[in-house]
């Protein structure tokens, strides 16, 4: 017997049994039978469009929950397998992280998911009920909806999303949409035909047959559920009515589709969510917390974790803020979030607006190149109007544009000098020329390469801290949100050598980025000379000539733990001057004097070994311990009348940052800086496997280990 029978036979023995005990209607036996039936097919057909919604959802919720205990049996499996295995002593194969399954066709209609299994782990798709958080029931949320906007603006940032991941959303969400419009619009009802048929197979089965539903159960059921089941019999094509059963596999068949769609587009936004927080903030790997460092970094480095740890500390740090940002309940407090994931430092603002007159440059045919030519101030040279017309486009010069060398083209030259780091002399040759035709899209690509290193930046604004971006050569000290000084810098040189042991070229004496705390000062100081410094520059001199270290200013001490150390007395030409700023660090970096101060007169300042040299640096000292509330003149004068190096302990550590950016803004507008470690070119452009080897037979190497050293020196 089909299921529609068994049913109809359960429902027609409810009122066998009613006109027995003398319930039916009035009238005789067979005529109220059928009134019986008639009502109950009435109230069935009434119920039909509705009920077959959460017949569709019951059954899909059955289906899910049988998939899930799917992928839990199969994960026990593994996990027994895994254990199995290391009982065994054998290398077992890893286990595999939960991961988000979608249908196949609406994975291809959406934008690539980059956080599978963290948003699996989130979400806790391995549960037979999941939140949402940015769509329900086919509309967006508040954080959907703010989450979109901040995605059409992500340009504004520089972020790595393509154009159309925008406009992949907004139409799976239109097509949500029209499906459940369709659907609602879909489901109708019976006709009087139908129901007439409804009736009379009803009524035929009044003798009533074998069951699996009894009758006295199905009796005391509430009317609700007797109706129900008298929808399930007319989903069933063995029924009386064909029609109705088709609209019970449409209903299911939308309702499973708009499930999966209304899911899907729930995981794309979670993943956008993830994305857009990872590339503004979270995925900063130049930048950890106390707790990080604690948890994921080894004795002999401990400022950094390795980068196999890294992926763990990503998503360890987007989970906890994913959890935040959900747990908030209105726009406001959702735009906040947002707004505090971007850099805070003012230049960010600045390059962004930097960035759109330049972009306006590029969209606007960008600039000529003007033939390098001689020409003088005062002269008439044909080539001049070019020189103008280009110095014009980046609103250097807004003089008349004809042939004459004229003092504001002179003024605009100086200008232009000025923002990239040439000598300001008004004159024009060949550094001039080679800068001024590098192309306007070049120009722009360095904007928002710079742009995006602030989303990497170690920098945080402090009470009081020392700022030093490299390329720009400057020390600066900041105390209670205003700049103290700013000081001329030479930073550590662009030499590059070739490591014997990766076999590529390697930058030997760059000032490394950190981020650290200076806790102390060394007047008069000692300059122990790095191991690697000594092997490549010191021991060469020493072998040629057995007098030179009695000669020179050098000794060779041991230390309390032991060795045997070159240093550099105290005095006018030692190497570290009168004083030097420590804040420990593994590259053994630090800031100081030098008795070299004609290098501070060059544009372009990268001679070091990898230390810091400062103009007045003792000055610069002052200010430090001044505001530590420590600087006395008797007892640092005292210093230099004594033998041997003073140090001095910082009441309160200050902050160091040093950063890389090439493109600074200021009131005048922007600055294009050297490259002198080409880690923006190399952003832009990376090279080639075969660009970064080196041959160490042919190729410069150092003497100490494998080249490339951790220490550094002036």
């Amino acid at each position: 017997m089909t299921r529609i029978n068994c049913l109809i036979s359960a429902l027609c023995l409810i009122f066998c049994c009613a006109c027995q005990s003398g319930q039916c209607p009035s009238g005789a036996g067979g005529a109220s039978g059928h009134h019986a039936p008639s009502r109950l097919a009435e109230k069935i057909a009434k119920a039909f469009p509705g009920v077959i919604a959460d017949q569709a959802s019951e059954r899909l919720n059955v289906e899910k929950r049988q998939a899930l205990q799917k992928a839990v049996e199969d994960r026990e499996a593994a996990e027994k397998a895994y254990q199995a295995a290391k009982a065994r002593k054998e290398r077992p194969k890893p286990l595999p992280r939960v991961r988000i399954l979608l249908d196949a066709d609406i994975e291809k209609s959406l934008p690539d998911i980059v956080h599978n299994s963290l948003i699996a782990e989130l979400y806790g798709v391995e549960a037979a009920e999941h939140q949402f958080f940015f769509i329900r029931e086919g509309v967006l949320t508040p954080a959907g909806r703010i989450l979109l906007e901040r995605l059409d603006a992500a340009d504004l940032h520089v972020l790595d999303f393509e154009p159309s991941v925008s406009a992949q959303i907004k139409a799976g969400i239109a097509r949500l949409g029209h499906m459940r419009a369709h659907i609602a619009q879909n489901r109708e009802g019976l006709n009087a035909f139908e129901i007439d048929a409804l009736s009379d197979a009803l009524g035929k089965e009044l003798a009533g047959s074998e069951t699996p539903i009894a009758p006295d159960a199905f009796r005391q059921l509430p009317e609700d559920e007797q109706i129900k089941l008298g929808v399930r019999a007319l989903c069933d094509f063995d029924g009386p009515v064909p029609r109705a059963a088709a609209m019970c596999v449409r209903e299911y068949e939308y309702r499973r589709d708009i499930d999966a769609l209304d899911e899907a587009l729930e995981f794309v936004l979670a993943d956008i969510w993830l994305r857009y927080a990872e590339q503004l903030k979270y995925g900063n790997l130049l930048k950890y917390s106390k707790e990080e460092l604690e948890k994921y970094a080894s004795e002999e480095n401990p400022n950094e974790i390795h980068p196999k740890y890294h992926e763990r500390v990503i998503e360890t740090r987007l989970a906890k803020a994913f959890e935040e940002f959900v747990s908030l309940g209105d726009s406001a407090s959702i735009e906040r979030y947002f707004d505090a994931l971007v850099p805070q430092h003012e230049q960010y603002a600045r390059l962004q607006a930097v960035r759109e007159t330049y972009r306006a440059i590029v969209d606007n045919g960008g600039w000529a190149v003007v033939p390098p030519d001689r020409m003088f101030a005062g002269g008439h040279a044909p080539l001049v109007k070019n020189l103008k017309t280009r110095l014009q486009v980046e609103g250097y010069y807004t003089g008349a544009i004809d042939d004459h060398f004229d003092p504001a083209l002179t003024a605009a030259i100086r200008m232009y000098q000025r923002h990239h780091q040439l000598e300001e002399n008004g004159e024009v040759g060949e550094v001039f020329w080679r800068s001024l035709n590098v192309p306007a899209e070049q120009r722009l690509a360095e904007i928002e390469v710079n742009i995006r290193r602030w989303h990497k930046t170690m920098f945080e604004a402090r009470e009081t801290f020392i700022y030093i971006n490299i390329p720009s050569f400057a020390v600066e000290l900041w105390h209670k949100g205003k700049m103290v000084s700013r000081r001329r810098a030479v930073v550590g040189s662009s030499t590059k050598i070739c490591n014997t042991r990766t076999r590529e070229w390697e930058l030997m004496n760059s000032t490394r980025l950190m981020h650290a705390q200076m806790t102390y000062l060394v007047f008069n100081p000692y300059w122990n000379v790095p191991p690697r410094i000594e092997v490549d520059e010191f021991q060469p001199k020493i072998a040629a000539d057995p007098k030179w270290l009695a000669n020179s200013d050098y000794e060779y001490y041991t230390p309390k733990g032991g060795g045997r150390v070159l240093r550099q007395k105290p005095g006018p030409e030692n190497a570290l001057g009168k004083v030097k700023l420590i804040f420990p660090n593994r590259y053994n970096i630090y800031l100081h004097d030098t008795p070299k101060q004609g290098m501070f007169k060059y544009p372009v300042r990268a001679f070091s070994h990898g230390c810091i040299r400062v103009e007045g640096a003792f000055k610069f000292a002052r200010e430090v311990l001044e505001i530590d509330g420590q600087w006395d003149d008797k007892r640092i004068s005292k210093f230099f009348k004594e033998s041997g190096e003073h140090p001095v302990d910082l009441k309160t550590p200050i902050d160091v940052f040093i950063d890389y950016h090439t493109v600074t803004v200021d009131d005048e507008g922007a600055y294009f800086l050297a490259d002198i470690y080409k880690f923006i070119k190399d952003e832009i452009s990376p090279p080639t496997a075969l660009e970064r080897r080196c041959d160490p037979s042919v190729a410069r190497t150092s003497l100490f280990r494998s080249g490339g050293g951790e220490d550094s020196g002036p």
